[in-house]
């Protein structure tokens, strides 16, 4: 395939969490906001997840899912055919129970041996989950350390998608190894680039749902992206409670709600237009990568 005509890709991938989960100082698990409240929720989640498979199998697009493994029990203690849904999608890791690895906030940084039993047990329940193998990662909060990454590497993981790195003359959207913390972990990280104004924007929907971007501005950098990335992974990332309610745990209203669907369906429907655009899971990109010779 020659520069000319290949193509950008494009991963869709969710972090499939409790409703608007929050860190909190003293504890290593999150809580759904608000937290004095000290409970987790789940009920925007599966609605929100139920909407998105619906999207996703409209459009005949592959995502890849970081499940929470917590969250994957609850929801399945619900009566979702998680398996089922998942049967066309990538399944990877999001930790046990939303850890502050780091101790950003809850004060207590996990110290390595405890990390490496949280990812274990994780995996481990996801597996059990969905009969297959997991060896996809991203972090709570997308804060990793090299406790992290080295429990990772050591635990045989292929690849983490924690970082958010600006894509330009430096990084092309290709994996790198995590040689910052000593590792050869491939990391799949996350794009930013800036709007049309000259503003920095994350491919994270955050911003979108917390009614601070509109839906078209994701096509914008993903055109721009096109330009300047094509043979690399622009990952867009999402959690679905955030059609439902906002990062403080306020429900949106039914107007609002409908906006955030129309908006990310909106974004999967163009991406499905665009000439010189892939979609593709994160697992069969890093293949496609590893087999083209470029690591």
């Amino acid at each position: 395939m020659t520069k000319t005509n290949t193509p950008l890709y494009i991963a869709i991938s969710l972090d499939i969490d409790p409703d608007a989960n929050t860190a909190v100082a003293g504890r290593y698990d999150a809580l759904s906001s608000p937290i004095q409240y000290g409970r987790i929720q789940i009920g925007a989640c599966k609605k929100g997840l139920q909407k998105i498979f619906r999207l996703l199998d409209t459009y005949a697009i592959e995502a890849t899912l970081f499940y929470e493994a917590r969250t994957a029990q609850m929801l399945i203690a619900e009566g979702m055919d998680l398996p089922g849904l998942s049967e066309r999608h990538e399944v990877s890791c999001h930790s046990l129970k939303h850890e502050d690895f780091t101790g950003k906030v809850s004060g207590m940084p996990m110290k390595p041996d405890c990390i490496e039993r949280t990812i274990i047990e994780a995996t481990q329940i996801l597996e059990n989950i969905f009969g297959r193998v997991v060896k996809g990662f991203r972090a709570p909060y997308t804060r990793i350390n090299a406790p992290v990454v080295q429990a990772l590497e050591k635990l045989g993981f292929r690849y983490d998608s924690s970082e958010t790195i600006p894509l330009g003359n430096g990084w092309k959207g290709n994996p790198f190894p995590l040689e910052m913390f000593n590792s050869h972990l491939l990391e799949l990280a996350l794009p930013s680039l800036c709007d049309v104004h000259g503003k920095k924007m994350s491919s994270y929907l955050w911003a979108f749902f917390e009614g601070k971007r509109i839906a078209r501005e994701y096509i914008d950098i993903v055109l721009h992206a096109r330009e300047i990335a094509k043979g690399g992974l622009f990952i867009i990332a999402m959690h679905p409670w955030h059609f439902l309610v906002n990062y403080r745990g306020i429900p949106f209203s039914k107007e609002q709600a409908d906006h955030h669907v129309n908006g990310f369906e909106y974004i999967l429907s163009r991406l499905k237009q665009l000439h010189g655009v892939q979609l593709i899971r994160m697992d069969n990109y890093l293949e496609t990568w590893l087999k083209s010779g470029k690591a």
